[in-house]
């Protein structure tokens, strides 16, 4: 064999093993499930007095492509649909809003290519009558258009925030942030309103939470946040590329992995709860009519 060849074949193999490395390998191997409690979920959603919910809608507010290996390790190169969504919680003692997605020039500076304005002005009125506004985590994408809202002094105290979350908010350096209302300490499951709990999963981000909702006709969901960014993340179960969790938006790989093991779990165990992805929104379009949600109009 020449030296090229020998130089090329390097150069292949270092190649194959960076790709396999940064967009395929879903380890670190062995980590274990993280619990979670469906039977104590259930409790805690009767310990606020009130009605359940009653129905869940939401906004696609802006869109991008994005290959799918990068969002979940091992599933190749094809592109998928990625976005930032908001959920509207529809209750009789008031709305709660989940995320607020970012303005226009956060979506393009992440990549995001499709923004609808009709859809930013329809959540930023449902932030106006919510009753609580809840996040599943700190990022930008999910709080920006919350900490850009027009009228953010009518809507700041509506939000619940655990000390993590007002931290990454701050650490944003919104104008607005100086406006944030007092962080509250949060159990590792915490009643929030009438059939909803926060339950606190960190490795995403410190803050990352997921959001448990029983609704008054006994369907069951929770909201994984940015730990399942897509259905397939706690499907197979993998997470996301190391690509991305190494070295673009960091985080705590191994807690992350538990999660999705514990997702899996538990959809295992109770085929009706219906776990929601953050930015699959070919997923929401192919279940929302099965799994008893569906998409707002502006």
């Amino acid at each position: 064999m020449s030296r090229l060849s020998k130089t090329f074949a390097v150069i292949v193999l270092v190649l194959a093993l960076a790709y396999y490395w940064l967009l395929v390998n879903a380890g670190p191997s062995g980590t274990p499930a993280r619990t979670i409690d469906l039977s104590q979920l259930r409790t805690l959603a009767e310990k606020v007095p009130g009605k359940r919910p009653t129905a869940l809608e939401y906004a696609l507010v802006t869109s991008r492509s994005a290959p799918g290996a990068a969002l979940a390790a091992g599933t190749g190169l094809r592109h998928v649909q990625t976005a930032a969504v908001v959920w509207r919680i529809k209750a009789p003692g008031g709305d709660i809003v989940v995320d607020s997605a970012m303005l226009p020039p956060d979506a393009k500076a992440m990549g995001f290519t499709a923004y609808d304005p009709k859809a930013r002005r329809m959540v930023d009125t449902w932030m106006d009558k919510a009753a609580l506004i809840l996040f599943t985590h700190e990022h930008i994408d999910h709080v920006g258009g919350f900490l850009d809202h027009p009228r953010f002094r009518a809507i700041a105290d509506k939000a619940v925030l655990s000390p993590d979350l007002l931290r990454g908010m701050t650490a944003l350096w919104r104008d607005n942030a100086r406006f944030l209302p007092a962080p509250r300490p949060l159990a590792p499951l915490q009643a929030i309103a009438p059939g909803v709990v926060l339950v606190q999963t960190p490795g995403h981000t410190p803050a990352s939470q997921m959001i448990y909702v029983r609704l008054q006709n006994g369907r069951e969901y929770l909201f994984a946040g940015d730990t399942a960014s897509l259905a397939a993340n706690f499907d197979l179960p993998t997470p996301r590329s190391r690509l991305l969790s190494d070295w673009m938006v960091e985080e705590d790989r191994p807690a992350v992995i538990g999660w999705l093991k514990g997702i899996n779990a538990l959809k295992a165990r109770y085929s009706a709860l219906v776990v929601i992805p953050s930015h699959d929104p070919e997923w929401l379009k192919g279940r929302a009519a099965a799994d008893g949600f569906s998409r707002a109009t502006p």
